[in-house]
């Protein structure tokens, strides 16, 4: 992967514990970093092989590995083009720790904002 193909700006969001008193809850998701990724919509015979069905939309973002990119889990939230997307699971791309990390994320059209 080159650095040229990352075209897409990606915001990453994740809700902070906060302490309400009496235990630590989950807050309002906050911005925690902004990335360069590539973008990917999954196709709909993929999509058909792994028996999704419905509205969903899934997508993949390719972005390079960092401190930031290699804490992105399921509890996350990405933002791109005006669009929400859930992470529903990362992995690592290459052998080695600096390469790129696939995003797997699942937007739902009407609720997508």
């Amino acid at each position: 992967m080159t650095k040229g193909e990352l075209n897409r700006r990606i915001s990453v969001w994740r809700k902070p514990l906060i302490d309400d008193g009496t235990a630590s809850v989950e807050g309002a998701p906050v911005e925690i970093g902004k990335r360069w990724a590539k973008m990917v919509d999954i196709s709909d015979g993929e999509r058909l092989r792994a028996e999704q069905h419905g509205q969903e939309l899934a997508t993949r973002f390719t972005v390079l590995s960092d401190s930031l990119t290699r804490t992105i889990t399921g509890k996350d939230l990405l933002k791109c083009e005006g669009a929400s997307y859930y992470v529903i699971g990362t992995k690592r791309l290459g052998a080695r720790r600096r390469d790129a990390i696939e995003i797997t994320c699942g937007s739902q059209p009407d609720v997508a904002q």
